[in-house]
C-alpha cells in the first residue's frame, strides 16, 4: 500500500519514511512491548525523516505539493488505523490509556474567556486541521446534551468549522490551570506512549505563533504571553462521578421493574362465542433450491415441506413431532379462567401431550408483577405473552384456544361455555 502511495507523491520521501515507521511501530505495539532497541530504531527513522525534510534539493526535484502530499500521507495513516487490525488494536489501547494523538496542537479554552476571547480562539483554529480546541467540561446548570449543543453552536459560527472536543483528561495530563493555553505535541510519538510536549504557551490563542517560535528553535514552556482566565467549566469526569454516586441504583432497578408492564403492548383477542375446532396445515412450498455448504441439494424448488412429524412414524431430517398443548387465554377474564380450570385436567391426559405451555393475551398493568405472579401461581408454571407472530402462525381468532397436533397438522380448538365442539 505504501508503494501505491509513493507512486502518487514521488518526491515526499520524508513523509513516507515517517509513515512507514509509524506503521512498523503499530505492529510492535501489538505483538510485544517495545524494547529499547526498537525505540532507538524508530527514533532513528524519525530523525532521518526530519533531516530529509530540511535537506536542500534542486528546485526541479522539489515537490511543489509537499503540503498536500503530507496531508495525504496522514490521511492514509488514519485510514490504516481504521482498517488495519494491528493499528486498530494499538489505537484502542491508546484510548484506554487516555493517550490522545488525533491532533498535534491542543488549544485549551473555556467559556470564561468571554465572547471576544472565544471568538479569537475559534478564528485561530478554524482552518487548522492539526489543531483542536479542548474544553474541560460543560457549563454549570446544563446537562451534557445542552452543553454539547452550546459548544457546537460556537463552532458553527466559523467556516471552516474548527475542531472542538470535551476532554477533561487532557487538562490533567498537561496540567492546564488557565486558558487560553496552546500545547504543541511531537509529530511522531512512540507507539503506545504519551506524546512529548514540544512547546506550550499561555495567554495566546493562535497556534501559528507557537509554530513559528518552534521553527525558530524555541522549545518547552514559553511562559505567559497575554491575559489568562480561570477555567469556569467543572471537570466533566468529576461531575459524572458525583452524579453517579448520588444515584440510588436499587431505586432505579425497582422503577425499571415497575415500568415494565406499563410499556407492554398486549395482543388481546375476543372471548370465543362458541366452541370450534380447526386444522392448520403447516406445509410450505420451497421457491428455490436449498443446499448444504458442500453444494448438496436437499430441497428443490417446488418441493412441499411439512415441519411436523407424525409421532407414529419415523421422523425425517428437519421434522419433529409437536408434543405439547399451547393454551392461549385472557387471565383477566374470570369466565375463561373458570373454563380452563375444568378443561385443563382433560387436556393434560390427551394422547401425545407431554407438557402445557401457557400464553396470556394480557395482564393487569396497574398491578404489574403482582398480576403476573398470581397467574403463574395459579398454573404453577411460567406464563408467556401472546405475540403477533403466534396469532398469524396459528390463525388465532378467539380465546381460550388450545393448540395441539394431530398427525401432520396443527389443531386449534376454541373453547366456549357450552363445552361442545
Amino acid at each position: 500500500m505504501i508503494r501505491s502511495l509513493a507512486a502518487h507523491i514521488p518526491c515526499s520521501k520524508s513523509v513516507l519514511v515517517a509513515l512507514m515507521f509509524s506503521v512498523a511501530g503499530g505492529a510492535y505495539a501489538q505483538e510485544s512491548p517495545l524494547t529499547e532497541q526498537d525505540k532507538a530504531l524508530i527514533e532513528q527513522g524519525k530523525q532521518i525523516a526530519q533531516k530529509a525534510q530540511k535537506m536542500e534539493m534542486p528546485s526541479l526535484l522539489q515537490n511543489q505539493h509537499m503540503d498536500e502530499a503530507q496531508a495525504e500521507a496522514k490521511a492514509f495513516f488514519k485510514q490504516l488505523q481504521s482498517t488495519n487490525p494491528t493499528l486498530k488494536e494499538m489505537h484502542r489501547k491508546q484510548a484506554e490509556k487516555g493517550i490522545y494523538t488525533d491532533h498535534r496542537i491542543l488549544v485549551f479554552a473555556s467559556l470564561s474567556l468571554g465572547d471576544q476571547g472565544l471568538d479569537d480562539v475559534l478564528t485561530a483554529v478554524s482552518g487548522q486541521p492539526d489543531a483542536v480546541i479542548v474544553f474541560r467540561g460543560i457549563p454549570e446548570g446544563m446537562n451534557l446534551g445542552q452543553g454539547v449543543k452550546a459548544i457546537q453552536a460556537l463552532a458553527a459560527k466559523k467556516d471552516p468549522v474548527p475542531n472542538i472536543i470535551i476532554n477533561p483528561t487532557l487538562f490533567k495530563t498537561y496540567n492546564i490551570t488557565a486558558v487560553p493555553t496552546i500545547v504543541m505535541l511531537e509529530d511522531e510519538p512512540l507507539p503506545g506512549e504519551q506524546p512529548n510536549v514540544v512547546a506550550q504557551v499561555s495567554g495566546l490563542s493562535d497556534p501559528v505563533w507557537l509554530a513559528r517560535e518552534v521553527d525558530n528553535g524555541e522549545k518547552g514552556d514559553l511562559g505567559v504571553k497575554g491575559p489568562v482566565e480561570k477555567i469556569s467549566e467543572p471537570d466533566l469526569i468529576d461531575v459524572a462521578k458525583k452524579r453517579l454516586a448520588n444515584i440510588d441504583w436499587e431505586e432505579k432497578k425497582k422503577q425499571a421493574v415497575e415500568r415494565f408492564w406499563t410499556k407492554q403492548n398486549f395482543n388481546e383477542l375476543p372471548r370465543a362465542p362458541k366452541s370450534r375446532t380447526r386444522e392448520i396445515d403447516p406445509s410450505v412450498m420451497i421457491t428455490s433450491d436449498i443446499s448444504t455448504p458442500d453444494g448438496t441439494v436437499f430441497a428443490h424448488a417446488g418441493d412441499v415441506i411439512n415441519p411436523l412429524c407424525d409421532p407414529k412414524e419415523v421422523c425425517k431430517p428437519g421434522t419433529r413431532p409437536f408434543t405439547q398443548a399451547v393454551v392461549v387465554f385472557d387471565p383477566l377474564d374470570k369466565k375463561q379462567m373458570e373454563l380452563l380450570a375444568k378443561k385443563l385436567p382433560e387436556i393434560k391426559q390427551e394422547p401425545g401431550v407431554q407438557r402445557i405451555t401457557y400464553i396470556a393475551t394480557e395482564f393487569d398493568k396497574d398491578k404489574g408483577w403482582d398480576s403476573y405472579k398470581s397467574v403463574t401461581d395459579n398454573f404453577d408454571a411460567p406464563v408467556y405473552l401472546l405475540t403477533p407472530d403466534l396469532i398469524t402462525r396459528f390463525e388465532l381468532e378467539h380465546t381460550p384456544s388450545v393448540i395441539t397436533a394431530r398427525g401432520k397438522k396443527f389443531v386449534v380448538r376454541e373453547l366456549a361455555e357450552e363445552g361442545g365442539e
